[in-house]
């Protein structure tokens, strides 16, 4: 059986920002978490559209703020997390 979704997102969040699977919670957010910078901002994003098959606007780069607004991004674009 594959890995569900909340696993793939969760596994790429911490891959990127450099945690540990457990410690990514909806909180996690550039504010309090050092490795989350602009360039991470962008990996995050690239990484996720390649997990799941998406395209994610440019313009959305600023408006993700949070793990919870990375979920909320994917939800539009058709993945439930």
């Amino acid at each position: 059986m594959g890995k569900t979704n909340d696993r793939r997102f969760y596994e790429t969040v911490a891959a990127i920002l450099q945690l540990q699977v457990d410690d990514v919670t909806d909180e996690i957010s550039p504010e309090n978490t050092d490795t989350w910078d602009s360039l991470n901002q962008i990996n995050l994003m690239s990484a996720l559209e390649q997990e799941f098959g998406v395209t994610l606007p440019i313009d959305s780069l600023e408006a993700v703020d949070s793990v919870a607004a990375l979920k909320d991004l994917l939800a539009q674009h058709g993945v439930r997390v």
